[in-house]
């Protein structure tokens, strides 16, 4: 008789498993409000989709999925506030996810603010009109006629605009040699939203530039902070010079998937165990 050769497991269902197992986790990180669920089923969806996804460790997208349940932000969906991308460790030989915050995601962590009416970030090709002055008498000046009906060229700019509802503006254009630089430092360089979403990239860049001179609420801080330090960690001076002021760190720290994940699950739940009865104090003083 023919013995039947051992099946592989299946990932999917592996990582369902993983997940499931340990959504109290997920439950302890998350703020009130916030599906847990449907975050779960949400990154089950995209890595039915992605084999590279679906090859990545357990633990890797246990963290990734922590951080988003921390931040509130679902990764795929109509929305597509975040993404979990892919990366390969050359340090561990093995497949990595990381929450990745769209540049959608951080102009809707913007205008939580209340104070910002509307929020724009472009790219300019290099056959469009553009002009960028500053007028004594009318102030600062941004034009931009998009090249719909021929080849617009290569990127040349990404320009950011909020519109506060008083009535002021905050405008931030930067160069090609200036996104360029921030891309070299990046861990994804040459690979990943650098390499299948350049213009995404562009306009995430010139956002994170303009967000060191909006109002940011701390929860709007910390994700883009965090999203800094997920790209370019390792990078200080790049670091220094994205940074915004953020009042709240990020709980979950990708730098300890190392560690054996049910500590990590431990460590999670303490630390967010912490700060639950840190605020509740706050409160009744």
């Amino acid at each position: 008789m023919t013995q039947l050769q051992k099946q592989p497991p299946n990932q999917l269902a592996v990582l369902q498993d993983f997940l499931l197992e340990r959504k109290h986790v997920l439950q302890e990180l998350a703020p009130d409000g916030v599906n847990v669920d449907k975050i779960i089923k949400m990154a089950i969806f995209e890595a039915a989709k992605n084999e590279q996804l679906r090859s990545c460790t357990p633990q890797s997208m246990f963290m990734a999925i922590g951080k988003a349940c921390e931040l509130g932000l679902a990764a795929g969906g109509v929305l597509h506030r975040a993404s979990l991308v892919p990366i390969y460790s050359k340090k561990k030989r093995a497949m990595e996810a990381d929450l990745w915050v769209e540049y959608t995601g951080l102009m809707d962590l913007v205008r939580r603010s209340g104070e910002i009416s509307s929020f724009v970030a472009r790219v300019v090709h290099e056959n469009e009109e553009f002009e960028h002055y500053f007028d004594a008498s009318q102030g600062e000046i941004l034009r931009h006629r998009p090249c719909y009906d021929s080849d617009p060229g290569g990127l040349r700019l990404a320009y950011a605009v909020a519109f506060y509802k008083d009535g002021r503006r905050q405008i931030e254009v930067m160069r090609r040699d200036q996104i360029l630089k921030i891309r070299d430092g990046s861990r994804y360089n040459g690979s990943g939203p650098w390499k299948s979403h350049e213009e995404e990239m562009w306009r995430k860049t010139v956002i994170r530039r303009i967000c060191k001179y909006l109002p940011l609420t701390p929860q709007a801080a910390s994700v883009i902070q965090e999203d800094i330090k997920t790209e370019y960690s390792g990078n200080m001076d790049l670091m220094g010079n994205l940074s915004v002021s953020a009042t709240e760190p990020i709980d979950v720290d990708s730098d300890i998937i190392d560690e054996p994940v049910d500590t990590v699950a431990q460590a999670a739940v303490k630390k967010a165990k912490t700060k639950t009865s840190k605020n509740t104090t706050e409160d009744v003083n």
